[in-house]
């Protein structure tokens, strides 16, 4: 005997083999429903899911009670219309929805998109939005649609996501978020953009590291990279590609017309002295940069350019700054 027919109850089973084709009693099967109806609501509160059916005719929605659970929704409320459905997606993400639902009803195909929602108690969640049309013959009567509720997940996507671009020493950006940052800047280039990339180079970081060894080394780059990320906050972005090198990329316009005394700023900000039992080791930064002009065409061409404005700015000594194209070195502000 199969195990379902064993769970079966001896009732049911002698009404069925008496009467093959006999159904359970109304009020048998309204037990039954009933069941499955509990059945499908706990499935769906653990997979923190809800369902929805519209009706495409007349523009009238179902949602079962774990939907408006998930949007924030009283269950005891009446159910929200579709006009207050959409509402509950932001603008972009509402348009990203509506047009899978309209390929969907056009085509016949599933959509599945995900977006964000502002619950009804003001949340923002995320979610997996999946459905597709339903009814007779390939008629388009209904859409049938899931919403489940994966913020969480995306959370931690996207927590792994930053960390992988996250220098760990410093907690500003690492080489692959610059190089992202830089690629898209001149992917997405115009000619009302402005961009200049400043290199900086540590003198006198090997000696502290020598000397006092590598957590004061290491102290010397959080230093500079705290003193970096309060110059760069709302003028650029500031990175540290690796060892003793940092990146400072300017997209302010106001920044850039004063990047000479911006630089003269920076050379004092960063000449700082590094004691100890065997004295002051003053650390002082060098630095090359370059100002994008119709000439550069690609990231590796303006750090390229940066990079021989520090070679020279180091071949004239410590603690000084260049531009390319200007031959007038840079020297610290007397601030």
């Amino acid at each position: 005997m199969s195990a379902a027919r064993r769970a079966m109850s001896g009732d049911d089973r002698i009404v069925l083999m008496r009467h093959p084709k006999k159904r359970l009693a109304p009020a048998r099967r309204d037990v039954v429903q009933a069941r499955w109806l509990r059945h499908f609501d706990l499935v769906e509160r653990l997979a923190d899911i809800g369902s929805w059916r519209l009706d495409l005719a007349t523009a009238e929605m179902e949602w079962t009670r774990q939907a408006r659970i998930v949007f924030g929704v009283d269950p005891a409320a009446a159910m929200p219309t579709w006009d207050r459905f959409l509402n509950f997606y932001p603008f972009n993400d509402r348009m990203v929805l509506m047009q899978a639902i309209d390929r969907a009803i056009e085509t016949g195909q599933p959509y599945e998109v995900e977006t964000d929602i502002i619950t009804e108690d003001g949340r923002r969640r995320r979610f997996r939005n999946v459905g597709e049309v339903d009814g007779p013959d390939g008629e388009a009567r209904c859409l049938v649609g899931v919403c489940q509720d994966v913020t969480a997940q995306y959370e931690i996507e996207r927590a792994l996501e930053r960390s992988a671009l996250i220098d760990d020493l410093t907690g500003i950006a690492n080489r692959a978020a610059l190089n992202r940052f830089l690629n898209e800047r001149f992917e997405n280039r115009s000619t009302e953009d402005g961009l200049a990339v400043v290199l900086l180079d540590l003198d006198n970081f090997k000696r502290v590291n020598d000397t006092y060894g590598h957590q004061a080394g290491d102290q010397v780059l959080q230093r500079t990279a705290d003193i970096l990320a309060s110059h760069a906050d709302r003028i650029g972005f500031v990175a540290r590609p690796g060892g003793d090198e940092f990146v400072l990329a300017i997209t302010d316009r106001d920044a850039l017309g004063r990047l000479r005394a911006l630089l003269a700023t920076l050379l004092t900000a960063l000449t700082f002295p590094v004691t100890g039992a065997a004295g002051a080791i003053v650390v002082r930064a060098t630095i090359g940069a370059c100002v994008l002009d119709q000439g550069i065409t690609s990231r590796s061409d303006i750090l390229r350019r940066a990079d021989l404005s520090l070679y020279n700015a180091k071949s004239l000594g410590k603690g000084r700054a260049m531009v390319s194209g200007d031959l007038r070195p840079i020297l610290p502000s007397a601030d």
